[in-house]
C-alpha cells in the first residue's frame, strides 16, 4: 500500500515539474488604451499598440477583429517565442461628423491565463468643416409649390472658407450661398430650396459641399430626409407589433395588442374613394371603414395570426386620386422569442 502512494506522488510530482518546464505563453502589451484626446483636420488617425511574449513558451495570436468597420488592424508577427515583441498598428476612419468616439480591437491567443485582450482606442473629433444642423427633414405640405431649409458651414480653424460649390443629388433641390457681412468669414450660411416635382413621396437626398482648395472630394455633406405631400395623407404612416412566438392566439389578446388603425383623409376637401384593402403579411386582415363619406376612413389592420418570426410588409389600399392611385403602409411584426 505505502508502495503504491509513494509511486503515485512520485508521477504526481514528475507531472508537475514537466509541466513546469514546458511553460506557458503569456501576451503583455505596453498599453491597452491608445487616446489621440481632441483632433481635427484629418479624416483619420493611426497608431500602434506592442506587445511582448513574457511567458516561456511560444505565443501564437489570432487576426485582430476590430469593432467597427471604420477600424482597420493589422499585427506582425502572429508567433512569437519567449522574450519576442511585435507590433499592432491600426488606422481609425473618423468620417465627417464631430463625434466623440471609443473603438475596440480584440485580441485572441493561445495565453491560458488571458486568452483574449480588448485594446480602445479614443478620440474626441472635430472636423475641419462642421455643418450644423448637417440633416434636414423638410416636409412639403400639399398645396404647397416650394419650401426652403437652411444651415450653416463652419471652418472650425477660424481661417475664411472662400468660395464654395454646392452640387445637389436632383435638379429639383437647389443650394446657394447667403452673402454675409464678411467675404472672409469663417462660417457661411446655405439656403436650400425644394421645389415640388413628380407623385407624392418620401425622400433621401443630398447636397456635396466643395470648397476652392478641395474641388473633387466633398468637405461635408447635408444630409435631406423629407417627403413631398399628396392630396390624401395617412397617419401614422407605418405599423408595427411587438408580439411573443408561441403565446395565446389572437382572438385570446385584448383588441389594443393586435388591431392598428391608420387614419386617411383627404387634404384638399374632395371627394375621396378608397377601395381594394390588402396586406403582403399571411395572418394580417385588413379593411376599411368609413368615417366621414367622401372625407375621413380608417384602415383596420387586424393580426389573427402570430407569424414563426420577425416579418416586415405593408398593408395597401386603392384610391380614386390619379396622383396617388395607390398608398403602400410598412408594417413589421417583431416576435419575440419565449
Amino acid at each position: 500500500m505505502k508502495t503504491a502512494l509513494l509511486t503515485a506522488a512520485f508521477w504526481t510530482s514528475a507531472m508537475g515539474i514537466t509541466a513546469l518546464a514546458a511553460g506557458a505563453p503569456k501576451l503583455q502589451f505596453d498599453q491597452t488604451v491608445y487616446d489621440f484626446g481632441k483632433t481635427s483636420q484629418v479624416e483619420t488617425v493611426t497608431g500602434t499598440f506592442k506587445f511582448k511574449n513574457v511567458g516561456d513558451d511560444l505565443l501564437k495570436l489570432e487576426p485582430p477583429k476590430p469593432s467597427c468597420g471604420c477600424t482597420i488592424a493589422s499585427l506582425k508577427p502572429d508567433t512569437l517565442k519567449p522574450g519576442e515583441t511585435g507590433e499592432l498598428a491600426f488606422t481609425l476612419n473618423l468620417g465627417r461628423s464631430r463625434a466623440t468616439m471609443e473603438k475596440h480591437i480584440a485580441i485572441k491567443s493561445n495565453d491560458p491565463e488571458t486568452p483574449e485582450v480588448s485594446l480602445a482606442i479614443k478620440v474626441d473629433y472635430t472636423p475641419l468643416f462642421d455643418l450644423s444642423p448637417m440633416t434636414l427633414a423638410p416636409d412639403l405640405a400639399f398645396g404647397m409649390k416650394e419650401i426652403e431649409q437652411f444651415t450653416a458651414l463652419n471652418r472650425t480653424d477660424g481661417k475664411p472658407i472662400g468660395k464654395l460649390r454646392l452640387d445637389a443629388s436632383k435638379p429639383w433641390i437647389t443650394a446657394k450661398v447667403v452673402p454675409g457681412p464678411k467675404e472672409d468669414a469663417a462660417t457661411a450660411r446655405i439656403r436650400i430650396l425644394l421645389q415640388r416635382d413628380g407623385a407624392p413621396r418620401r425622400f433621401n437626398e443630398s447636397i456635396q459641399v466643395y470648397t476652392a482648395e478641395q474641388t473633387n472630394i466633398p468637405v461635408a455633406t447635408i444630409y435631406l430626409y423629407g417627403q413631398i405631400r399628396g392630396e390624401v395623407s395617412v397617419s401614422p404612416e407605418a405599423l408595427y407589433w411587438s408580439v411573443t412566438g408561441g403565446a395565446q392566439p389572437a382572438a385570446d389578446r385584448l383588441e389594443a395588442m393586435v388591431v392598428r388603425r391608420v387614419t386617411i383623409r383627404s387634404a384638399n376637401e374632395q371627394a375621396l374613394k378608397l377601395s381594394n384593402p390588402q396586406s403582403t403579411i399571411p395572418g394580417i386582415h385588413v379593411e376599411l371603414v368609413t368615417k366621414e363619406p367622401g372625407k375621413v376612413y380608417e384602415l383596420v389592420a387586424k393580426l389573427n395570426e402570430t407569424p414563426g418570426q420577425t416579418v416586415s410588409g405593408n398593408v395597401s389600399f386603392e384610391t380614386s386620386v390619379a396622383t396617388q392611385p395607390k398608398i403602400e403602409v410598412p408594417v413589421i411584426v417583431n416576435v419575440l422569442k419565449p
